[in-house]
């Protein structure tokens, strides 16, 4: 018999901090390590190229992995921020009501006056950040759930043991 009642019903709109966090638990990983594994890279190809030495080839692979290094700090730091913020203020994102409600087998999203239904094991992958709660689906939506839209602890609680695997 399926629950008529939401176990947990949740009403917000995102903030552009919220936004940015959901935004990096889904394109840098759910885990910390991933968001260090390009900077290694570039970090081993500038030691690959003292250890070649500095005076021979090896000046180029430092400059090389200078170069990486510099770029991927651009990337992650000033440029993608910068083109997140353009966007969700252009498409005013923040203006947008969303929501979820957990039922006993599955879950409902509303996002721009439609509703989804998905089931739990359609959750790919949950994770946990600074501000924001991230669910990624099977079929690629991301879901991005502020920890501030829950009232109570109880319901966060419930919330997270849900989407735990």
């Amino acid at each position: 018999m399926s629950q008529t009642s939401p176990s947990v019903s949740l009403r917000y709109c995102l903030t552009l901090d919220e936004s940015q966090d959901g935004f990096a638990l889904a394109t840098f990983g759910k885990k910390q390590i991933t968001r260090f594994i390009t900077p290694l890279v570039s970090v081993a190809i500038i030691a690959w190229g003292f250890y070649l030495g500095f005076n021979q080839v090896g000046r180029y692979y430092v400059a090389l992995g200078a170069f990486f290094l510099i770029l991927q700090l651009l990337m992650r730091y000033w440029f993608l921020p910068m083109m997140f913020k353009r966007q969700f203020v252009k498409y005013q994102l923040g203006k947008s009501e969303q929501g979820i409600e957990l039922f006993q087998d599955y879950a409902e999203i509303y996002a721009n006056g439609t509703k989804q239904t998905f089931n739990y094991r359609d959750v790919q992958n949950f994770a946990i950040g600074k501000l924001t709660y991230m669910l990624e689906l099977k079929n690629r939506t991301v879901v991005i759930v502020p920890k501030r839209a829950f009232m109570q602890p109880a319901d966060q609680t419930l919330f997270e043991n849900t989407f735990k695997k």
